[in-house]
């Protein structure tokens, strides 16, 4: 626990002046007073201590170039992995001691912060089911999708958030720095206004950079941190919902408002687009306009995969269907010949995929996936 008077006799006895004393204590207690399960942070060297990275590599990831050199710093391990939609998509998974300090970050900081009541992502108590219940028997849906959603967040807005929770804006700049990642020069980012740069830092000439970064998706902090940037645009677009008569939440870049009324219309669903749009440009996302989706009351009602026509969210036929196949030729002609026919990698690999899809069924319908999980069990793997 905090006490002001103990961190004064053991700073004093560390020889530090009192006035730099006085003004570690006035910066920790306007963390504090902010929000009490805070940590504090007075600087780049303090927040290195806390989480056991050396300073050195503290400072690498925040200058984003290596230390005594111009060349730029690369942290992360970067691959893509194929959409399901088409394209790929990038994966950066920053080296171990970035790791560290990454989620040092989020365990200490972004994970007390709760996000705005219709994000249902990437906290403990959030799920797809709890999500979906929210629009059960809603007569028309509304689904938008925000394009490359981690990637929009910049940098600039990450600051402000952390400036948000009560720190010095040098602690924030930093801590923005250290959970986002560098956009090289010549990125097509340089076309638009917001992402560059239009002051120098003066005081710190080594932390300039041409263009501002953004969230990486991998690192473990970027998640937490989507949702916290958003929570303006969720109570925006929660007010919008609202104006129409409509329930409104987000599970990260999916958004779903459902409205109960039979009568409410393509005129007034066009309407809530147009709306909705409008929010999420002005804060700097690119909605997807391919992916928007209007459920009239005729419509199959899905929502994050879940069927929602009912008083309960509920596994889809094909869903189902899809773990009732792999069973039958599990059973019928063996793990072996079932992951050739499939085109598996492996029979490892075949296995957690079935074994996940049973694990997603046993979130929605429990007595579902346990028959799965029964006949799953009896199948004859190889050892």
């Amino acid at each position: 626990m905090w006490s002001s008077h103990l961190y004064r006799v053991d700073a004093r006895k560390k020889g530090l002046s009192e006035a730099t004393i006085e003004a570690a204590i006035s910066q920790s207690e306007k963390v504090i007073n902010a929000d009490p399960s805070l940590p504090s942070i007075l600087s780049l060297k303090h927040l290195a201590s806390r989480c056991g990275v050396p300073y050195s590599e503290l400072r690498e990831f925040v200058s984003r170039r290596a230390m005594f050199t111009i060349a730029p710093s690369m942290p992360y391990n970067k691959f893509s992995i194929q959409k399901r939609s088409g394209g790929r998509r990038f994966i950066y998974v920053p080296n171990r001691s970035l790791m560290t300090v990454q989620r040092w970050i989020n365990t200490h900081i972004l994970a007390q912060i709760s996000p705005h009541g219709a994000s249902h992502a990437f906290t403990k108590r959030s799920s797809i089911k709890r999500c979906a219940l929210v629009h059960c028997g809603s007569a028309w849906l509304v689904k938008l999708d925000i394009s490359d959603f981690f990637e929009s967040v910049s940098e600039i807005q990450v600051y402000r958030s952390f400036k948000s929770m009560g720190y010095t804006p040098l602690v924030a700049f930093e801590l923005a720095r250290i959970c986002t990642i560098r956009t090289p020069r010549h990125s097509p980012r340089e076309r638009y206004g917001q992402w560059r740069i239009r002051e120098l830092n003066e005081e710190i000439y080594a932390y300039n950079e041409h263009l501002l970064g953004y969230l990486p998706q991998g690192a473990p902090s970027s998640p937490l941190l989507s949702n916290i940037v958003m929570r303006d645009c969720d109570m925006l677009l929660s007010q919008i919902a609202a104006k129409f008569g409509m329930k409104y939440t987000r599970y990260s870049d999916d958004l779903t408002f459902s409205s109960l009324d039979p009568q409410f219309g393509r005129e007034a669903c066009r309407n809530l687009i147009f709306e909705a749009y409008a929010i999420l440009s002005k804060a700097g996302y690119r909605p997807n306009a391919r992916k928007c989706t209007v459920v009239p009351p005729s419509g199959k009602k899905i929502v994050l995969g879940l069927q929602i026509d009912g008083t309960e969210p509920r596994l889809t036929k094909d869903f189902k269907d899809r773990i009732r196949q792999h069973l039958y030729f599990l059973e019928k002609f063996g793990p072996l010949n079932h992951a050739f026919e499939r085109k598996f990698d492996s029979v490892w690999g075949m296995k957690a995929h079935i074994k996940g899809l049973i694990d997603f069924a046993k979130m929605v319908e429990p007595g579902y996936a346990e028959i799965c999980r029964r006949r799953f069990n009896l199948i004859d793997w190889p050892v």
